[in-house]
C-alpha cells in the first residue's frame, strides 16, 4: 500500500490551521496528522512549501460545467462538467436537474447510475442527484422552465421515486404547494434530503415543512419569497424562515454576483458558519470564456449569455445560474465576507457532508477519504487528489 507523506504544509483542520504541519495518506484513507518523525520512510514525500492542504471540496447543487451539462445525459458532457470542477478542487458533488420532461428524467437517472457504479478516482465522487424542481412555483420559477413545472401528483411522485431511487439524494420543492406534504413524506421514507426552494411560501408553510422533513434552503435569496405585505400587515417569507430556523440549513451561491458582500456578512451573523454551504449552481459556462451558452439540456434548454463572471437570462438582467467554481467561493467568503480562512472551508467540506449524513469525507481526519486539494494563498488550486490518487499535479 502505498504511503504518501504530506510536509511543510498548512493543514486546514474542522477547527484551525495547523502551521507547519505533515500528513500520511497510505491508500485511499489519511493516516495520521502530526509530527513527521512519527513514521516510517513513505513511499512518496510531497513538500507543500507552505502551501495550504484542505479535505476536498463537496458541491451539492451544481448543474454542469467545462462545456457540459448533467442535463444534456450523455456520458462525454457529464466528463466535460466533471473533469472541470475537479480541476478546481471539487471532489464530491451532486449532478443537479432542472424542470425537465418525464423521458429526459429518466435519460439522467440512467445515466447516472451507470456513471455512479464506476465511481472512478479520475472525477468526483457521485454523492446522488440534486432534483431541483418539477414542484416549484411559477412566481419563483428563475431560470426554470416553465413547460415542466408540475403540482405534486402522486402518479408522477411515484415514477420519479420510483426511477430516482438509489440516485436521488435531494429534492428542491416549495412546499406550499397543495400536495407536497404528501411528496416530502413519501421522498423522506425514500431518504432523500428536502430543501425549500423556488417557493412563494410563507413563514408558516416553512414551519410545516421542517415538520414534515426539511432540512435545506436552496439558494439563499434567489427564487424565495421574502417580506410580504399582506392587507397592510408584514409576513415573513422562505428568506426570513430560513434565516430565523436552526433546523435549516441554508445554500449560499458565494461567487461574489448573487449576493454582494453585506448580504455574505449577513447570513454569516444570522445562521452562523455552521449552517451555511455554499453551492456553486454552476451550468456549463462554468470554467469556460465569455459566450453564449444552454442552461439545461442542449435540446431543450434556453440560451444565455456568461461574461465569464456570471450567466444572465437573454432580457440581461436575470440570473441563470453561477459559472462559478469552489474555489472561487471560498476566496469570495474569506476577501468579500471576511470569514477566515479555515471556516470558509468548512463550508465547502464539513457543512455538506454533515448535511448529507456522510461520515467518511469532508475533514481532515485520519480514518477518512484521502481526498484532498493543494491551493496557494491566492486560493489558486495546484494539486488534487481523490482517494489518494493525484488527479491534478502541480503546474
Amino acid at each position: 500500500m502505498k504511503q504518501t507523506l504530506f510536509v511543510n504544509g498548512n493543514i486546514i483542520l474542522q477547527d484551525r490551521i495547523l502551521e507547519g504541519g505533515t500528513l500520511l495518506v497510505a491508500g485511499d484513507r489519511i493516516c495520521g496528522i502530526g509530527p513527521e518523525a512519527a513514521w516510517e520512510a513513505p513511499d512518496e514525500i510531497v513538500d507543500l512549501q507552505g502551501r495550504y492542504l484542505a479535505p476536498g471540496f463537496i458541491d451539492i447543487h451544481v448543474h454542469g460545467g467545462g462545456g457540459g451539462d448533467f442535463m444534456d445525459a450523455e456520458r462525454g458532457s457529464w466528463q466535460l462538467a466533471l473533469s472541470t470542477h475537479l480541476q478546481h478542487g471539487t471532489t464530491s458533488l451532486c449532478p443537479t436537474t432542472l424542470t425537465a420532461s418525464v423521458e429526459e428524467m429518466e435519460s439522467v437517472f440512467s445515466l447516472y447510475r451507470e456513471m455512479e457504479s464506476e465511481q472512478m478516482s479520475s472525477r468526483p465522487r457521485l454523492l446522488g442527484l440534486h432534483m431541483e424542481g418539477p414542484y416549484i412555483a411559477e412566481s419563483m420559477k428563475g431560470a426554470q422552465n416553465a413547460d415542466y413545472i408540475k403540482l405534486p401528483e402522486k402518479g408522477l411522485t411515484d415514477w420519479l421515486l420510483e426511477k430516482g431511487a438509489g440516485a436521488l439524494r435531494i429534492l428542491t420543492m416549495a412546499p406550499e404547494l397543495e400536495g407536497a406534504g404528501d411528496v416530502a413524506r413519501a421522498a423522506r421514507e425514500a431518504g432523500i434530503l428536502l430543501s425549500v426552494g423556488h417557493s412563494d411560501a410563507r413563514l408558516e408553510d416553512v414551519e410545516q415543512a421542517v415538520r414534515d422533513g426539511y432540512t435545506m434552503a436552496t439558494h439563499l435569496y434567489s427564487g424565495m419569497s421574502t417580506i410580504i405585505r399582506e392587507n397592510g400587515m408584514r409576513r415573513p417569507g422562505v428568506l426570513e424562515a430560513a434565516m430565523l430556523m436552526d433546523e435549516l440549513d441554508v445554500e449560499v451561491i458565494g461567487d461574489g454576483m448573487h449576493l454582494p458582500a453585506s448580504l455574505l456578512k449577513l447570513i454569516v451573523k444570522t445562521k452562523g458558519m455552521d449552517r451555511i454551504i455554499l453551492v456553486t449552481d454552476a451550468m456549463r459556462a462554468a470554467g469556460l470564456p465569455a459566450g453564449h451558452y444552454k442552461l439545461g439540456s442542449l435540446k431543450e434548454g434556453q440560451t444565455v449569455w456568461s461574461d465569464g463572471q456570471i450567466a444572465r437570462m437573454p432580457d440581461g438582467i436575470s440570473f441563470a445560474g453561477s459559472v462559478a467554481t469552489t474555489d472561487r467561493l471560498i476566496r469570495v467568503m474569506r476577501d468579500e465576507a471576511g470569514v477566515p480562512l479555515w471556516q470558509a472551508v468548512n463550508m465547502m467540506t464539513r457543512n455538506p457532508a454533515r448535511a448529507l449524513g456522510e461520515t467518511e469525507i469532508g475533514v481532515l481526519e485520519p480514518g477518512k477519504k484521502a481526498d484532498l486539494v493543494c491551493f496557494d494563498e491566492q486560493i489558486h488550486v495546484e494539486r488534487v487528489y481523490r482517494d489518494g490518487v493525484e488527479v491534478k499535479g502541480a503546474e
